[in-house]
C-alpha cells in the first residue's frame, strides 16, 4: 500500500481567511454620518439594495458599512463606481465614497 503525505494545500493556517465560497468582505466607506440614514428610502438601505450583501452592519459614526458580498461579479473596484455613480441618495453625497476589500480583521469602526 502506497503511503500518503499529507499537505497544507487548501489553507486552515491558524490567523488567515479563507473563502469558502465565492464570497469577500468588503468595507463600505460614505465618508460622512450615515446613523440617522436608515429607514425604508435611506441612504443605507439604497446602498445595501444596489450591492445585495449576503451580510452587512452599519456600525459607529463613521459612515461605514461592513459587508459580505458575493465575489463572483463584483470586486471592490467595480462597487466603489457604482456607490459613487448613486450621487446624492438621502442627503449623502456618495461620489467620494469608497469601497476597500477586507478581511475579517481588517473592518474597523473608527
Amino acid at each position: 500500500m502506497a503511503g500518503i503525505t499529507k499537505v497544507n494545500q487548501d489553507g486552515r493556517d491558524h490567523g488567515v481567511q479563507y473563502a469558502t465560497a465565492d464570497i469577500t468582505g468588503v468595507e463600505i466607506d460614505c465618508i460622512v454620518n450615515i446613523s440617522a440614514k436608515d429607514g425604508v428610502d435611506g441612504a443605507l438601505a439604497q446602498i445595501v439594495a444596489e450591492f445585495s450583501p449576503l451580510l452587512y452592519k452599519s456600525t459607529g459614526t463613521a459612515g461605514k458599512i461592513f459587508a459580505i458580498v458575493h465575489g463572483h461579479a463584483q470586486t471592490a473596484a467595480s462597487m466603489q463606481t457604482r456607490l459613487q455613480a448613486m450621487g446624492t441618495v438621502d442627503g449623502v453625497d456618495l461620489s467620494s465614497a469608497t469601497v476597500t476589500a477586507r478581511d475579517l480583521d481588517g473592518f474597523v469602526a473608527t
